[in-house]
């Protein structure tokens, strides 16, 4: 499928540190919320890739917390919808509540979907297309945006990050344009020959690559500087 992430064996050496998981709004309002999407086949106690990258942002930014978000995570057809609409109700939730709350949402495969799903009108997504809008008041404090192996990269777009090339894209590209109310708010990372950024062209082995290069490094940083700005 388009959304498959690191497999399980690969991935297993990176496990680091247990998430929050809660599938309604937080019961404490933070200054800062991280929330994580993770990939296929991760655990839902935390992402291998995006764990890490929470932390690093937590280090740097006093009173935050990280949640990973709940939904499937599985090969199943409905996961990514599942995702869509958790996090829309999640965001939404907690900006009703804790309204001085900024947030970073990151993605990796799979969670990329539906992170950037989430983010569009139900009819430019490819999942979620049942769930409502992220209203105003939780978009507007949306800091920053972290996308990882993106099965919807789009070439072009002014925050494609990576070593990929520039001629290709997904398979299955999001339309150009569709971020751009949040275009300087995200950072979408791909890598050289990962197929599901690069398409056809691209391969699994790539895919993993993200957790070995600096990209997650980078974008902790870029997300601290959101947050602080």
């Amino acid at each position: 499928m388009r959304w498959i992430s690191a497999g399980l064996t690969a991935a297993l050496a990176f496990a680091g540190g247990v998430g929050l998981a809660p599938g309604a709004a937080a019961a404490e309002c933070k200054a800062v919320s991280v929330i994580s999407a993770r990939g296929t086949t991760e655990p839902q106690s935390g992402s291998w890739l995006q764990k890490p990258i929470g932390d690093r942002i937590l280090a740097e930014v006093p009173d935050g917390e990280f949640t990973e978000l709940t939904y499937p995570a599985d090969f199943s057809g409905g996961s990514p919808g599942t995702g869509v609409t958790n996090l829309v109700n999640l965001l939404n939730a907690e900006a009703q509540q804790c309204p001085g709350q900024k947030y970073v949402l990151m993605g990796y495969s799979q969670g990329a979907i539906v992170t950037g799903d989430a983010l569009v009108p139900p009819d430019r997504r490819r999942a979620g297309k049942e769930a409502g809008e992220i209203s105003a008041a939780a978009g507007g404090r949306i800091a920053a945006v972290l996308l990882y192996g993106d099965p919807g990269f789009t070439a072009g777009e002014p925050f494609n990050v990576g070593d990929f090339d520039p001629a290709e894209q997904a398979a299955a590209p999001r339309v150009k344009g569709v971020f751009d109310v949040y275009a300087s708010r995200i950072q979408n990372y791909c890598v050289k020959d990962d197929f599901a950024c690069q398409g056809t062209t691209g391969n699994f082995l790539a895919h993993l690559g993200y957790f070995f290069n600096g990209m997650p490094v980078d974008g902790a940083a870029f997300a601290v500087q959101k947050v602080k700005g």
